[in-house]
């Protein structure tokens, strides 16, 4: 099997897979997809980089264990679980998946999904405003599509999860301007309203910095001829999903102030996020020396893995659960800084937003992976934004896709200070694979004109 048929059939796979009810299937999607590529179309996988990752997942507790003794290998396990949406991302080779239609065909049904799970989230959003009153407050925790599929919420991250994946399935259909007729724009139009009325206005203002920063970045460079493609579907889907913001949302709006303003203020040592940043910055260092250079490990402090096996994250002080076969365990620290604060707030009673939380993946890696870590990802981020850049340069047919492409990098890169989203098949899997799909193929595909006669 050729690799973008098998691409197409995996996706496909992922794409219904992170919209079930289940976290735990989530969680096996990446493997599950990486098999499927490895046995149908081993050519697509670059091997060498398998084999860098697997050296390196060997290589790591090793390290770890001879500077610190407390370090746990089943929470580092677990963070290669929780971390694995980047595995089939890293090993697949993105100059086999150059195809004529690959992203038009990957947005076929990818548009069919917005329209079920817009639809859902309508009615989600529209059930709760009858018996809240309005669109706005908490109404949009409702609004979680198929992923919790009722009329209640779930407050298990269904929402962001749902806001998130409409975000990067509304982006993949724009990327194949030449399917977006009259029906297909209905279908969008569905998904963006479903969009805003689920709320989680930390995506839609990433969404909105990501296309920003986006544009800036390509459209400074100087590309020979004109791009065909129109950014007349982004511009209108991007006015029309602020318009509803204001609209349906006003009170939700005037809080965003509030909330930044809440985020910045590290002197404000009643915000969780605040002690947190204080604690990591102050007297972390002077615990372990070596953190602030490489950290504690994976698992080993706030990431969603040291959470998950504290057994506080899923079960809660009163009852700590934890996955089968593993028992409830923490390091000193993570007791110490992370799990003390969940307590301290689950005792107080207090409903905490996100925005609020104090853990989020750029401090986690910067806390298990040190400063090391937190400059590679962000080489990373840079080496991808120039590369991307430099080929808008050169080819000016590629410019739209490649604002799309970077727009996609820099939201999911957001994300990572807002939660622990990095470690969310769930969130961010579709999302990857289609910019993995939309970098493969910058340049869409020139179609033949249709024969003038028999």
């Amino acid at each position: 099997m050729d690799a973008p048929r098998a691409y197409r059939i995996g996706y496909l796979i992922v794409l219904i897979g992170c919209f079930l009810p289940s976290k735990v299937v989530a969680y096996a999607l990446p493997f599950a997809l990486f098999g499927w590529l490895a046995v149908k179309a081993p050519t697509a996988i670059r091997w060498n980089r398998v084999l860098a990752i697997g050296v390196a997942i060997v290589t790591l507790p090793v390290i770890y264990v001879l500077v610190d003794d407390e370090f746990l290998i089943a929470n580092y396990l677990l963070a290669i679980v929780t971390y694995s949406s980047f595995l089939p991302i890293v090993a697949i080779d993105g100059r086999r998946l150059a195809s004529a239609t690959l992203v038009e065909d990957l947005a076929v049904p990818t548009g069919w999904m917005i329209l079920v799970q817009g639809c859902v989230g309508l009615v989600q959003a529209v059930a709760g405003a009858i018996e809240a009153g309005s669109f706005g407050g908490g109404n949009g925790d409702r609004v979680q599509g198929t992923i919790h599929l009722s009329l209640q919420p779930e407050s298990s991250f269904s929402n962001p999860m749902f806001a998130v994946n409409m975000v990067m399935m509304l982006l993949l259909c724009l990327a194949a301007p030449s399917l977006l007729d009259t029906r297909a724009r209905r279908r969008l139009l569905v998904g963006v309203t479903a969009l805003v009325l689920a709320s989680v206005i930390h995506v839609l203002i990433f969404a909105a910095l990501a296309v920003i920063f986006a544009l800036v970045a390509i459209e400074t460079t100087r590309a020979p001829g004109r791009a065909k493609s129109s950014y007349r579907n982004l511009v209108v889907g991007g006015l029309l999903a602020g318009a509803l913001t204001y609209a349906a949302l006003p009170g939700n709006v005037a809080n965003v102030s509030g909330m930044t303003e809440a985020v910045i203020d590290f002197d404000a040592l009643s915000v969780p996020r605040a002690i947190m940043l204080y604690r990591v910055a102050t007297e972390l260092p002077d615990e372990a020396p070596h953190q602030p250079w490489i950290g504690l490990g994976p698992g080993q402090f706030s990431s969603r893995a040291s959470l998950i096996a504290s057994g506080l994250y899923l079960g809660g002080a009163n009852d700590p659960q934890t996955l089968p076969f593993l028992t409830p365990q923490a390091t000193r620290l993570a007791a110490d800084y992370c799990l003390s604060l969940l307590v301290a707030y689950a005792d107080q009673g207090e409903v905490i937003g996100s925005t609020h939380q104090p853990f989020f993946s750029a401090l986690s890696v910067y806390t298990e992976l040190g400063a090391v870590g937190l400059v590679f990802v962000a080489w990373l981020l840079f080496r991808i934004v120039r590369a991307t850049r430099r080929r808008a340069a050169l080819d000016a047919a590629a410019r739209y896709r490649a604002v799309l492409l970077v727009a996609g990098v820099v939201f999911l890169a957001l994300l990572g200070l807002q939660e622990n989203y990095w470690e969310v098949p769930q969130a961010i899997l579709i999302g990857l694979l289609v910019l993995r799909a939309i970098a493969a193929n910058l340049t869409p595909a020139r179609r033949s004109p249709a024969p003038s006669g028999p």
